[in-house]
């Protein structure tokens, strides 16, 4: 397995080094960092009440210890571009709001192509790539920024936090849970339905909090240079992100057919059976609405156009389109460390498409790709790099892309990775990663 994870590395590390873009996962001190983050969690552990220290000390040493560890496992980048750019939002924002003491903060940015942000409490904020990607000005993005701000000057995590080990250390809580472990019958679903409660409970805290954030970040906001309309803006565009992720066009027929190979439609068949599932469809809308962290967004939104008058202002792009720019060129190479081959293939389909990659790049990362799908399967471990197919999600492109690598089997992938090499050797003449790739496809096809 060793063996094979180095020559899965060495695959996809001709990507990267065509890009020659590629981003830091390690910060520049990583000792300083973790100073830095053990001083806040042990400042935050002396903030508690006595009574509650020693509860508080043990989460807090734990998310610490998590926090170090997903630095780590390379969760985060440290790119000098994308941290100037958040850095003059973040100046505009303190500038125009100097009672926020910020002596404390840290912003790293996550490698995650999700859009979100989020305040941990401690002055540590993560702001995820897909953010940037989401926005469409640097007034939406210092918006979102407001908000974060707003959790920590609020104190949500630490509230949040002592609500919860007070909850877990009343004698009622103890009570009940000591009363549903010692039931003879059906003591999982009295267990499961009391953790239910709580979790109940403690959601409806963090949708009151999201509004007080709302609140107050457009207090923050509305002081800065930034356009107001960008508040509402950018939650519409939060409330649709679901749709927008994995929807862009792929041509996965286009790409993968050829005269001497033509795309079989059984490749992107899922058998019927797995969707007829009712029963775990009832179960994964069960109180959907209820457990909810976030208030529903038109309903923020109303909050917002309830609470001020939005004028019409110029947005402000300083520096966003190159920062966008960096994300997608970078993209596949971020799933690529993740070996998420689903992923992957999507990004190269859709980048392609949209002509944000170069043919000779895209040659190349697509036969490196199908080599290690072919190496994956023959060694019987590829179900470990490529996610089935979700049957609830609107992922349609992306799961059409898992029916696709899932249902192709070692005869098909031969063939397919010969003709497409010879489809497009002339392009790719001069790319020796591309001919070494044609070679193994040739080698295969001899057999």
């Amino acid at each position: 397995m060793k063996k094979l994870t180095c020559f899965v590395f060495l695959l996809f590390f001709g990507i990267a080094q065509s890009q020659n873009k590629g981003f830091a996962y390690n910060p520049s001190n990583p000792d300083s960092v973790e100073i830095y983050i053990s001083k806040i969690t042990t400042n935050r552990i002396k903030a508690f009440d006595t009574s509650h220290q020693k509860k508080a000390k043990e989460i807090l040493e734990e998310r610490k210890k998590s926090f170090l560890k997903s630095i780590k496992d390379s969760s985060f980048i440290f790119d000098k571009s994308i941290d100037k750019y958040l850095q003059n939002i973040l100046t505009e924002i303190y500038r125009s709001n100097p009672q926020i003491d910020t002596k404390d903060f840290y912003f790293i940015i996550s490698k995650s192509l999700v859009p979100n942000a989020a305040c941990y409490g401690n002055g540590i904020f993560t702001v995820n790539l897909g953010l940037f990607n989401l926005a469409e000005s640097d007034d939406e993005i210092a918006f979102v920024m407001c908000h974060e701000l707003s959790h920590y000057i609020l104190k949500h995590n630490d509230k949040s936090l002592q609500d919860y080990i007070q909850t877990f250390n009343s004698k009622e809580t103890k009570q009940k849970i000591n009363n549903a472990t010692n039931i003879k019958y059906g003591r999982r679903a009295a267990v499961a339905s009391l953790l239910k409660d709580l979790k109940f409970n403690f959601m409806k805290y963090n949708r009151a909090a999201e509004m007080q954030a709302d609140s107050l970040g457009l207090v923050l906001f509305n002081k800065t240079k930034y356009s107001k309309e960008a508040s509402v803006s950018m939650l519409k565009k939060l409330d649709s992100c679901d749709e927008m992720i994995f929807n862009s066009q792929t041509n996965l027929k286009q790409n993968f057919s050829f005269t001497e190979y033509p795309f079989k439609e059984t490749w992107i068949q899922q058998e019927e059976k797995l969707f007829d599932t009712d029963q775990s469809v009832n179960d994964l809308a069960l109180d959907k609405d209820s457990l909810k962290t976030h208030p529903d967004i038109p309903f923020r939104i109303e909050n917002i156009l309830k609470n001020q008058k939005l004028n019409a202002s110029n947005l402000t792009k300083d520096g966003l389109e190159s920062i966008k720019k960096r994300i997608s060129e970078n993209s596949i190479q971020i799933y690529s460390d993740n070996y998420k081959l689903d992923i992957v293939l999507y990004q190269l389909l859709s980048l392609h498409e949209k002509k944000l990659i170069d043919d000779q790049t895209f040659n190349t990362a697509i036969t490196s790709l199908l080599r290690k799908v072919y190496v994956l399967k023959e060694t019987h471990v590829f179900g470990k790099y490529v996610d089935p197919v979700n049957a609830f999600s609107e992922e349609k492109r992306l799961n059409e892309i898992r029916l696709f690598l899932g249902n192709l089997e070692l005869k098909n992938i031969r063939k397919i990775g010969l003709y497409f090499c010879q489809k497009n050797e002339v392009a790719s003449k001069e790319d020796t990663l591309f001919q070494d790739n044609f070679a193994f496809f040739k080698k295969l096809n001899q057999n």
